[in-house]
């Protein structure tokens, strides 16, 4: 009997912490999409070495995930008595091996799989944690382009509009959408007890945005580092790397600058091939490492300037 009431109260402590864990965010009928055309996962396998995570304690029972050798796609994850939450996948045969580490290593299924915004490479493997009966959450814009995209991933279970939190072995995890950067879909993961976010792709450590800007929104872009510049951080994972608070400063002021010197040269009548030899950069950002992908960056920011301008038409 003592047995029965043990079980029974440990099933209602686990519901309990689920419906805390899911309020603010509403069941996606997955069901629909049971038959939906899928195409070929290049992560798949067959596995190998080069497949394995690298899985570092930051503080605590806050860890971050990364591919090794490779500087990315990485995330965090919190280990609680309860679970473990992840953010971000890595590749199915990389998933699998996190999977198994975190179990062997910590004794705990991973509850929670956060897909912080709706591009491959950072979702890539996060059926491998559904499959295993982790939850996983998302922006709600996120299901379309996994379905229409026909993604090799995870249909979300669970998604949300403006911010989610999840408590989970008396542990916090909140997930905000401050509007949409890099996608529409992008969430920001912060951990407050360790006073560090999960920023992918728009935060950055002293590096220039990847190639041309793609899937950029710079209103948005731009609201959201200001957003990240109001929090209590000190520790950022960028998604392939880690930053701090200050650098998002350095980011913000590049982008800024970027757009308004492309802006003022469309607005003189400039067409690409003369712009792009007038745009100065400051000596802060011609010593970050991948500063030869400036040129991208400007035909990036090009477009979005071009299409969003509102002179005469």
């Amino acid at each position: 009997m003592r047995m029965i009431r043990f079980c029974a109260l440990a099933a209602a402590l686990a519901f309990s912490a689920n419906a805390r864990a899911q309020e603010g965010s509403e069941p996606v009928d997955r069901s629909q999409y049971a038959s939906r055309e899928i195409l070929p996962d290049p992560t798949a396998g067959p596995c190998k070495e080069t497949d394995r995570h690298k899985l570092t304690q930051i503080n605590g029972n806050l860890y971050r995930h990364v591919l090794v050798p490779l500087t990315g796609p990485s995330g965090l994850v919190l280990i609680t008595s309860e679970g473990a939450v992840v953010v971000d996948s890595e590749g199915t045969c990389a998933a699998r091996f996190l999977l198994e580490d975190i179990k062997n290593r910590f004794h705990v299924p991973v509850k929670y799989l956060i897909l912080s915004h709706a591009h491959f490479d950072h979702i890539a493997g996060s059926q491998v944690f559904q499959q295993a009966g982790a939850i996983v959450i998302a922006h709600k814009n996120a299901v379309e382009p996994i379905v229409g995209e026909r993604l090799p991933a995870a249909v979300p279970d669970r998604v949300f509009d403006k911010q989610l939190t999840i408590n989970l072995g008396g542990e916090t995890v909140v997930l905000t959408r401050v509007a949409p950067s890099h996608s529409n879909s992008m969430i920001m993961s912060y951990f407050p007890k360790y006073k560090a976010l999960d920023c992918p792709d728009v935060c950055r450590g002293d590096t220039l945005p990847y190639q041309d800007l793609h899937d950029m929104y710079y209103d948005g872009w731009i609201k959201t580092v200001r957003w990240i510049l109001k929090q209590d951080v000190t520790f950022i994972d960028t998604g392939h790397d880690t930053a701090n608070l200050p650098q998002q400063q350095v980011h913000l002021d590049y982008m800024i600058d970027l757009h308004d010197q492309i802006l003022a040269q469309v607005r003189q009548g400039r067409q690409w091939e003369e712009m792009f030899r007038n745009v100065h950069f400051s000596e802060k950002v011609k010593s970050f490492r991948n500063f030869d992908n400036a040129t991208m960056n400007m035909l990036g920011m090009y477009r979005w300037v071009v299409e969003h301008q509102r002179g005469e038409y």
